[in-house]
């Protein structure tokens, strides 16, 4: 699709994803570019990268995506423990490539065949605990 960018359908798909499942619900799920006023808890999808895979064709429609979801919750009013299984349940929503997917194809707008998953990383603020996961994504989008 000509009129969005690779990196705004894999953010708008994942976030809208996410969004929907119920062991996820109370978190609001953004994307990178996303001007929404910020509460928590959060998580923000981004595509920190789009390029072309180093096994097929350039050209074609194939990316390779690296997506960066960070959840961030108050530390006044949520336990580690609590953030942690905020967490668990991100993470196992992302191991499920077969919604994923499904996910995609309800989109329309590009096809998902991979998500590979990354690292994870724990961060504290003064007030909010922050988890970074890195995931890869091996999309392509649809001939014009």
């Amino acid at each position: 699709m000509g009129t969005k960018s690779i990196r705004h359908i894999v953010e708008g798909t994942l976030a809208t994803y996410l969004s929907a499942q119920t062991v996820l619900s109370g978190i609001t799920f953004l994307t990178g570019d996303s001007a929404a006023t910020q509460t928590l808890p959060k998580a923000v999808v981004l595509v920190d990268s789009a390029r072309a895979p180093g096994d097929l064709p350039e050209g074609l429609g194939n990316y390779a995506c690296s997506v960066r979801i960070t959840v961030f919750s108050n530390a006044d009013d949520t336990t580690l423990a609590d953030h942690r299984a905020r967490c668990a349940a991100l993470s196992g929503n992302m191991r499920d490539l077969t919604s994923i997917q499904a996910a995609f194809v309800s989109s329309g707008d590009a096809t998902c065949y991979d998500v590979t998953i990354g690292s994870e990383d724990e961060g504290v603020d003064e007030r909010s605990w922050a988890t970074s996961f890195g995931f890869d994504l091996l999309v392509v989008l649809p001939p014009a």
